[in-house]
């Protein structure tokens, strides 16, 4: 049994009061009569005022007392709880990365929440993280284990949806069970799937690196990175450089509110340097790694302009690319570029660039068809309309090319993917006789198809990356291909995917210096670093907490109230009646008076 409001019992308190006014009694007055026939009733008068008596038992006061008891009982609502009762909780953790702000607060909360839980029923205990993609971090009974859980909630996501992980918490504990939300944010409108939430947050000033870059100047490396103050007030901070061993002298720099400041300064000799800001109340982005980017080596290979076919143009052109090494070796050669026909047969292994050769006749005609572009991320967003080519010759096709560009009926550009995963794009016009080489589309048609080219390749590189993002890297596969590592030298063991799920691969949630390996090949050598300016803005954190009105929902779910309450009412009422009436008997009694 339990009480929905317990602070009802404190009306017991009125036990000794009614004891205590039964005390006190009237002193007797004296009165000479001379008859005692002539006596009649009269109401004591008190000469000199009230004064504590012995204590009379007396039917009123136990009549009394009784009401006092049974108003107590049905102030404080007695419950009991039903025979097969469960009492089903979940709480879904926010996995913004402002929560880690927060942290305390959030686990301070989660213990209030499992407060509500009733001794006396079975309880269902849940803890999620507002993550989809993660999975329960405890399921059970036990409120102890459930608490121990939270020490492997990690929040590092970004602004998202809490509607999947609210509604995978509403199917664990179903329509009678209670939903709560733990997060750092209020909102006007109510949480979907009857969600109650639970705000920990507070406003925090704030000053984080936003995001950096690394450029060539002058043939030297340059970083360049943004420093961001989201307060409502200026801020000042110290700043400093790390490079291997050594480090830089703390900097003071002071940013007014809202403001962003653009920092840098020459890369080191180091492939590594790492950016400190003194940390504040969000450590995360008081941290910005970055690396020296190196791409994947591309090796190109470009026939000698023997012939007036445009293979001057090409050769003039390709060169211009920058990030590829010239080959005299077609076999060696990641990317063949070549007017066709080629000099060499082209093989099915092998990526190349292909253009026609120049039509016949010193007048050829010009193709006049409106010209269209497939669907394709090729070509996605580029204008041919201008490009000028001329009648000739058309590529040897294969059945499987997939065409990106049509003048009329005739295809101007094709793509093929080879058996062996070779990419051949064909251009089916000449350069020397077209306005191909003046036209953007062309050019970033080739950066993006040289692009693609790169990423296939399996060779190590370097870059930088935001945390958490997405990792696409081209690695062995097959059914004995080796897993793939992510190492961080935070971590000693480390996470290890095979080859089925490359997809997931994900850059570290904190703000470091990572490596990918597959066997005893290094893929990436890399840098996370944290730059979300919406998570990094403490501004609008909030206080809210609705526990109470959870408390009583659970009590109304779960608990029956006691089925004699009407009885007990009219009890009370029967007994209050009964107590004025014999009190208003006992007023009109007469006493013991002195008769001269």
């Amino acid at each position: 049994m339990t009480f929905a409001h317990p602070a009802a019992l404190w009306c017991l308190a009125a036990l000794p009061v009614v004891v205590a006014i039964h005390f006190l009694q009237r002193r007797s007055q004296r009165q000479i009569i001379t008859t005692l026939f002539l006596l009649q009733p009269w109401r004591r008068e008190s000469e000199v005022g009230h004064r504590f008596e012995r204590l009379r038992t007396s039917l009123p006061l136990l009549m009394q007392l009784l009401s006092v008891l049974v108003l107590t009982w049905l102030l404080a609502s007695p419950r009991w709880a039903h025979p097969e009762a469960v009492q089903r909780l979940a709480i879904v953790l926010d996995s913004s990365a402002s929560m880690t702000a927060f942290r305390p607060q959030a686990e301070q909360a989660v213990a209030e929440v499992l407060s509500l839980r009733l001794p006396q029923v079975r309880a269902e205990l849940a803890l999620l993280v507002s993550d989809p993609s993660q999975p329960a971090l405890y399921h059970g009974d036990s409120a102890a284990n459930l608490l121990a859980a939270l020490s492997r909630w990690q929040p590092d996501l970004g602004v998202h949806d809490f509607s999947p992980a609210l509604r995978a918490g509403r199917e664990l504990v179903t329509a009678q069970g209670s939903l709560v939300l733990v997060t750092d944010h209020t909102a006007p409108q109510p949480l979907p799937w009857q969600a109650t939430r639970v705000a920990v947050g507070q406003e925090m000033a704030n000053v984080g690196w936003a995001g950096a870059s690394i450029e060539e100047r002058e043939g030297q490396l340059h970083w360049r990175a943004l420093l961001h103050n989201p307060s409502r007030t200026a801020q000042t901070r110290e700043w400093q450089v790390e490079a291997g061993t050594g480090t830089s002298v703390w900097q003071s720099i002071t940013l007014a509110p809202g403001a962003t400041h653009a920092l840098s300064g020459p890369f080191p000799p180091q492939d590594e340097l790492r950016l400190r800001l003194k940390p504040d109340a969000f450590a995360r982005d008081d941290t910005l790694p970055l690396v020296r980017p190196k791409p994947k080596p591309l090796s190109l290979h470009l026939p000698a302009p023997l012939m007036p076919d445009g293979t001057a143009e090409l050769r003039e052109w390709m060169q211009r690319l920058p990030g590829f090494q010239a080959t005299s070796s077609v076999a060696q050669a990641d990317l063949r570029a070549f007017v066709w026909p080629p000099s060499v047969a082209l093989e099915d292994g092998q990526h190349a660039i292909v253009f026609a050769s120049p039509p016949k006749g010193d007048h050829p005609a010009w193709l006049r068809e409106e010209i269209v572009a497939e669907t394709h991320p090729l070509i996605e967003g580029l204008n041919w309309q201008s490009l000028l080519a001329a009648e000739g010759m058309i590529i040897p096709q294969d059945e499987h090319d997939r065409v990106l560009l049509w003048q009329g009926k005739r295809p101007l550009i094709t793509l093929r993917r080879t058996a062996a995963g070779a990419q051949q794009l064909f251009c089916h016009f000449d350069l020397s006789r077209s306005n191909a080489l003046k036209l953007p589309a062309l050019a970033i048609l080739l950066h993006r198809f040289l692009t693609q080219v790169r990423q296939e390749k399996i060779a190590p590189a370097a870059a930088n990356y935001d945390t958490r993002q997405r990792l696409d890297l081209a690695h062995e596969r097959g059914p004995n291909a080796p897993a793939l590592e992510l190492r961080t030298r935070d971590s000693a063991a480390p996470q290890r995917l095979p080859v089925a799920q490359a997809h997931l691969l994900r850059a570290p949630s904190e703000p470091c210096f990572f490596e990918v390996w597959q066997g005893d090949r290094r893929l990436l050598q890399a840098a996370a670093s944290f730059a979300d300016l919406r998570e990094a803005d403490l501004r609008e954190a909030s206080t809210q907490n609705d526990l109470t009105r959870l408390s009583l929902s659970q009590g109304d779910t779960l608990l029956r109230p006691d089925p004699w309450t009407a009885l007990w009412l009219l009890g009370l009422l029967a007994l209050l009646l009964a107590s004025w009436w014999w009190s208003r008997d006992s007023a009109g009694l007469q006493h013991p008076a002195t008769v001269r």
